[in-house]
């Protein structure tokens, strides 16, 4: 009996082991990453492997690109006179009222100190997924996004949240 559990424990520790296949990649934004200032005060990494491309100045937004993947950063003037709190209710009724589902919202804390609201879901549509930090502040809203197809997504995930979260913002703006 002895001998039959410990040949079970063994069989369980190299299954576990041929499980685990690869490591979790570790990523280093100063290193793996590109920092880019989005104006004064404004700062984040991206991926060396995705291009800033080529804007339409109209709608203000600045992507990044790689392959079926966009990272992507944008400033809206803040339309309303509720206060930061209340700014989180009607970004998520927008996102709602544009076709999301499954949407998931948290208040994580950044590297940075920076208090922002982080976004979750996918676009009914399109079937994209998205995961987008969010900062408010009495004059603009900040929107830091990672978007792409559930496959992508899910596959990257890890490794675009380390991106997301190097958004940094000083005071004072």
């Amino acid at each position: 009996m002895k001998n039959i559990i410990k040949v079970m424990m063994v069989f369980i520790c190299v299954v576990s082991l041929v499980a685990c296949g690869k490591k979790d990649e570790t990523v280093s934004t100063n290193k793996d990453g590109t920092l880019y200032e989005a104006g004064v005060g404004v700062s984040f990494y991206y991926p060396n492997d995705f291009q800033l491309s080529e804007t339409d100045k109209s709608d203000g937004v600045i992507r990044f690109v790689k392959e079926n993947q966009v990272l992507f950063y944008k400033v809206e003037k803040n339309e309303y006179d509720n206060d930061t709190t209340q700014l989180s209710e009607l970004y998520k009724g927008e996102l709602e009222s544009s076709g999301v589902s499954s949407l998931e919202v948290k208040t994580p804390a950044l590297e940075s100190g920076l208090k922002c609201y982080e976004y979750k879901g996918n676009y009914v549509e399109n079937g994209l997924k998205f995961i987008h930090l969010v900062y408010f502040d009495e004059q603009n809203t900040y929107i830091y996004g990672y978007e792409a197809n559930s496959k992508d997504f899910k596959k990257n995930y890890k490794r675009m949240i380390v991106y997301l979260e190097s958004f940094a913002k000083t005071s004072g703006l």
